[in-house]
């Protein structure tokens, strides 16, 4: 495996977030909050109240992924599942989205704070004549459609942010509240006094072991790492346009894209609120990662990263011709043969010469 397969620094969509709608994400909701709980004011202090969650009911069972987090608005409470599911016990399909306390779902929502919705929020919008979907910036929510030229309609679920609550436990029904996290940590803190000894007579073998190793052939690093070379990183923006065939682009731009894109060929890609750029007609989304060496453009596909939990980021191999993808924390695998050929005419990547 080339070793320029390192680990994308970048959390995951899964973690990150990803729907159809995105994200990500990538958390994990592809918009922005600001943390708000209710308080009251008594005798001079501030007293801050629990914030009171409505029953949920018919939610989803079987999810295997990371605790989701609950958003308490003023219409409903959604809690976000960030990647889609099956039922183990049920067999029961589910997406990835939102589900309120009644177990509806939504693809996608957009929050307002005070009833102001924040600038760099996200949202799908549909437009009315040929009814083709994207992902774009709040600020563009009203632009033309890139396909027709028909006007937009923001088809998100649209509510008030009144919390963005705790950590959602689908097995237990409930929160866990900043108040539970809190003594969790005592907890913690507790334990970690009472076993500081052995820590700390662990901690030193190591340290003895790493200024006197036995085997100095055992530490061995990338060729990338720490190169020192300076590369030519491109200025994407807020969008990134794309020219290609059989699934191998290159980047151009906004004036190529107007002129030319009715041949076919085109992509245009909007940024997220979590740095990625979402793809619709594949599901996918790429990012540019600038903390390896050398940098990668990364890829995440619905249907085959997500079955990687907080994992599943991909890169294409220009020299080998295939797809890696991350299985585990810094382990990448070469794309099973059976998986690229159900996908892969989805699959797509961008070839740029950093060294340029």
């Amino acid at each position: 495996m080339p070793s320029r397969h390192s680990s994308s620094s970048h959390s995951s969509h899964s973690s990150s977030h990803h729907s159809s709608s995105h994200h990500s994400s990538h958390s994990s909701s592809h918009h922005s909050h600001s943390s708000h709980s209710s308080s009251y004011s008594h005798s001079g202090s501030s007293y801050h109240s629990a914030p009171v969650y409505k029953t949920r009911t018919n939610q989803p069972t079987g999810y295997r992924g990371k605790n989701p987090r609950i958003y308490r608005c003023k219409h409903h409470d959604y809690v976000h599942f960030d990647i889609p599911w099956t039922d183990e016990a049920t067999g029961r399909e589910y997406r990835a989205g939102y589900y309120d306390e009644d177990g509806n779902f939504y693809e996608d929502i957009v929050f307002s704070k005070h009833g102001k919705i924040l600038d760099n929020t996200t949202a799908v919008c549909r437009c009315d004549y040929c009814r083709m979907e994207d992902s774009r910036a709040w600020a563009d929510r009203e632009k033309p459609c890139t396909h027709c030229g028909g006007t937009m309609t923001v088809i998100s679920q649209m509510d008030d942010l009144e919390d963005e609550g705790g950590v959602w436990n689908p097995s237990k029904n409930k929160v866990e509240t900043s108040e539970s996290r809190r003594l969790k940590k005592i907890l913690l803190i507790a334990l970690i006094v009472i076993l500081s000894p052995c820590i700390l007579t662990a901690f030193l073998e190591g340290l003895t072991e790493k200024l006197y190793p036995e085997d100095e052939s055992s530490y061995e690093s990338s060729e990338y790492y720490d190169s020192g070379v300076t590369y030519n990183i491109p200025d994407l923006g807020d969008t990134m346009y794309l020219v290609g065939e059989e699934g191998t682009y290159s980047l151009t731009d906004q004036s190529d894209y107007q002129e030319n894109n009715d041949a076919g060929g085109y992509k245009k890609l909007v940024l997220d609120s979590d740095g990625n750029y979402y793809d619709k007609s594949t599901e996918g989304y790429v990012w540019l990662n600038e903390y390896i060496d050398p940098p990668q453009f990364q890829y995440w596909f619905e249907g085959i990263s997500s079955e990687y939990g907080d994992f599943g980021w991909m890169e294409y191999d220009v020299d080998e011709s295939r797809w890696y993808i991350e299985v585990e924390e810094e382990k990448w695998e070469p794309l099973d043969d059976a998986v690229y050929e159900k996908n892969m005419n989805r699959l797509w990547h961008i070839e740029y010469d950093f060294t340029d």
